[in-house]
C-alpha cells in the first residue's frame, strides 16, 4: 500500500505539480492542543492539507529538521496556508536576536514567528507563494500574494533570493528586500555601511536601506513614535503607521484545488 501510495504522489507532484500531504498510516496518536480544543493530527504532512476547515495544527516532516508542528489556517484566503508570522497585540515581543529568530518563538494560540530554519526548510521543499494580510485599527483589511517565495539557509544568512510577481490592494512594499538578507539587532546584514536598521527601526527583517517594510517591527498603536519602527508596509498606510494585524503566510505554488 505504501508504496502505491508514494508512486501515486510522484505522479501528482510531476505531471500535475500539486502539493502532496502524508496521510496517517495507522490509528492516529497525536493531538494538538489549540484554542482550548484537542484535535487528532496525522502523524506527518509535508504542506496544509488541502481540506476546508478551521484553523488547525499539524505535525510536519521534512529533510534536514526534526518533525515540528505548524498551523494551518484556511479562513482568511482559502485553504492550504500555513500561517509563518501572526501578530494582534503587545504582548509578544519582536525585537529579538539571531538565535532566536533561527529558532522561532510565541506560541500558536497568540502571536509567533516560525522561525527561519523552517522557513528554509519549508520554501526548500518545494515552490511556494507568500500572503500577507493586514488589518489597519478602522478594521479595514488589505493583502499582498508573490508568486513565489524562497528563503535560503543560515549558511547564506537566510537571504531573500524569490519573490515572485506582486498582487493585491496593499501595495507592493516587499520586492525591493528580494535579494537581501536577514539581519537582527545583533545580526547587521542590511545594505548599509553606517547605520544597523534592526537596532533603528526596532525589529529584524531582510533590510536594505531600512524603508518600505517593517513588519517585525515593535507594536504600536497606529502611529509610531519613530520613523518605520512598528510594523510598517508602506504602500498602504505610509512609513510611520503600525498595524492592528498582520499574517504572513504561505502554500504551494502548484496547489491543488
Amino acid at each position: 500500500m505504501n508504496a502505491l501510495w508514494f508512486y501515486l504522489t510522484f505522479l501528482c507532484l510531476t505531471f500535475k505539480k500539486c502539493s502532496a500531504e502524508v496521510l496517517p498510516t495507522g490509528d492516529v496518536a497525536n493531538f494538538a492542543s489549540f484554542k482550548g480544543r484537542q484535535y487528532p493530527t496525522p502523524n506527518y504532512v509535508t504542506s496544509c492539507p488541502q481540506k476546508q476547515g478551521y484553523e488547525n495544527i499539524f505535525s510536519m516532516a521534512l529533510p534536514g529538521l526534526r518533525p515540528f508542528e505548524i498551523l494551518c489556517d484556511y479562513e482568511i484566503t482559502g485553504t492550504g496556508y500555513i500561517v509563518i508570522a501572526s501578530r494582534s497585540n503587545v504582548e509578544l515581543n519582536f525585537f529579538r536576536n539571531w538565535t532566536e529568530y533561527k529558532r522561532g518563538f510565541g506560541n500558536y494560540s497568540g502571536d509567533f514567528f516560525i522561525g527561519l530554519d523552517k522557513l528554509h526548510a519549508i520554501t526548500r521543499s518545494q515552490p511556494y507563494e507568500l500572503y500577507v494580510h493586514l488589518e489597519d485599527f478602522e478594521g479595514n483589511t488589505r493583502f499582498a500574494r508573490y508568486d513565489e517565495f524562497y528563503i535560503e539557509s543560515e549558511n547564506a544568512l537566510y537571504k531573500l533570493t524569490t519573490l515572485g510577481t506582486y498582487t493585491g490592494d496593499a501595495g507592493d512594499s516587499l520586492s525591493v528586500n528580494k535579494g537581501f538578507k536577514f539581519s537582527t539587532y545583533d545580526r547587521d546584514n542590511d545594505a548599509l555601511d553606517t547605520q544597523n536598521c534592526a537596532l533603528e527601526r526596532l525589529g529584524a527583517w531582510w533590510y536594505v536601506d531600512c524603508t518600505r517594510s517593517n513588519l517585525f517591527g515593535m507594536y504600536f498603536v497606529e502611529t509610531s513614535p519613530s520613523s518605520a519602527s512598528g510594523m510598517a508596509w508602506y504602500d498602504w498606510r505610509g512609513e510611520n503607521y503600525s498595524y492592528k494585524k498582520m499574517k504572513m503566510l504561505m502554500r504551494p505554488k502548484y496547489f491543488c484545488y
